[in-house]
This record gives C-alpha cells, structure tokens and sequence, in this order.
C-alpha cells in the first residue's frame, strides 16, 4: 500500500479528499495536515514517511508551490498531486517545474480523481520495477496517464462494452484463466498484469457483468474490506 498525506487547510475539502481516497484499497492515509509547514517538519523528521501527497495551492502561510520548493531542496522523492483552484499557468508552470504526478483543478470529481490515482500508481510500479532505462521507460515516465489505459464507464461503475480495449481485455481473460480456481486480491492480480489497480479492477468488474469473475469480500482484512477476485470462465 501507498502511505498517503493530505495537506489542505479546509477541513470541509480534506474530510471529502479522505473520503474520496477511501475509495481506493492501495492508498493509506497516514496525515492530514492543515499548513504546509507543519507537512514539511514531517518529511524533515520522516523523508521516507509517504509516497503521495495530496496538496492544495492556496495555503496559509507556505502556500503549495514554496512547500514543493523546500521538499525537493531536502530532496524528498516523494510523488505529489496538486488539487487546487489556482488555475494561472504561472502556478502550472512552476508546480510541474517541481516535479508533480499531476495537477486537479477545483472543483473535482471522482472520476477525474480516479485517473489520477492512476497515473500515480503507473508511475510508481515503473520506478519500482525500471533497472534500465530505455527510451520507452522513459518516454512512460512523461506521460503516464498514455498508459493506465483508463476506460470511460458507464453506470455502476462498469466500462461500456464500446470502449474496452480488446487486447487488454484478452490479457487480463488469459491471466485469469491461468489463475482459475484461485481467489485473488485485487493488488495480486494488477502485479501480475502490470497494470494499475484501477485500471484492472475496471476489466474485472467489466468480466463479472459478464459472469466470467466472481466478486466477493474479505472482511478479515482488520480494516477496510478488500475485494477478492476469482475467475469462473466464459458462458458459452
């Protein structure tokens, strides 16, 4: 799991951000910190304490870009999404020039907020697994969000039948069917495709309205639920 802080002075904002990253079972929610300097003594004290933050712009005192500023002078590799209503490319300019994952502009929703997560998380599994970079490693570290493969959804949260891609889908089918019989986490089954978690709980959920997956839950986890996966073949 991804240790995650959220740094944002409006308690209203952050409760919805908790909320709203709730949602996802790889991120865990370490610190909620309403100014900037009191999330830099963290890292100061922590250099390896998350591997998100979550930051808005307008903050009193430091605002987000001087608490970017000063992280990275400390030189703490951690990946940042900017969710702000500081819309002036002046600030664009220099939140990308300061290294962020990606920046969300105010105010949000949820599916903008899930492609996020998966650009972060494709970001991550790439400096994870990279020993040498080759120009197409590189070239993914530019622009991840070209290959979380994200699919447009329709209701209930299951992609459209028009826009799955077909060669994923056929990836994730035979990784399943090798897989048969076995219960299978979420995380388990996005490292065995090396894809995204929410990019393959999207095709999952996609094979289960088709009956191919059951979806059950594992409430023994001791927190939130976590969902099991288990591959049950295709209807002929």
């Amino acid at each position: 799991m991804y240790r995650t802080i959220i740094v944002e002075d409006d308690l209203m904002v952050c409760a919805i951000l908790e909320k709203q990253l709730g949602r996802f079972s790889q991120l865990r929610l370490c610190g909620k910190f309403r100014r900037c300097s009191d999330a830099l003594a963290y890292f100061t004290e922590n250099p390896t304490g998350a591997e998100l933050v979550v930051l808005d712009y307008f903050m009193p005192g430091m605002n987000g870009i001087e608490f970017l500023t000063e992280l990275r002078k400390i030189n703490i590799d951690v990946q940042v999404i900017m969710i702000t209503s500081a819309n002036d490319y002046s600030v664009i300019r220099s939140a990308m020039c300061c290294g962020i994952c990606d920046y969300v502009l105010k105010p949000f929703n949820s599916a903008r907020l899930e492609k996020a997560v998966g650009r972060f998380e494709t970001t991550m599994r790439l400096i994870k697994n990279t020993h040498v970079w080759t120009q197409d490693k590189v070239d993914t570290l530019l622009s991840p969000h070209k290959h979380y493969n994200v699919e447009p959804v329709s209701e209930g949260g299951v992609p459209s039948p028009g826009k799955i891609n077909k060669t994923t889908l056929e990836n994730v089918r035979a990784f399943m069917r090798l897989n048969v019989g076995r219960k299978m986490p979420l995380v388990e089954i996005s490292e065995g495709l090396e894809l995204s978690t929410v990019t393959s709980r999207r095709y999952l959920k996609y094979m289960n309205s088709l009956g191919e997956v059951n979806i059950t839950l594992d409430c023994k986890t001791g927190g939130r639920p976590s969902e099991i996966f288990e591959y049950r073949g295709e209807d002929t």
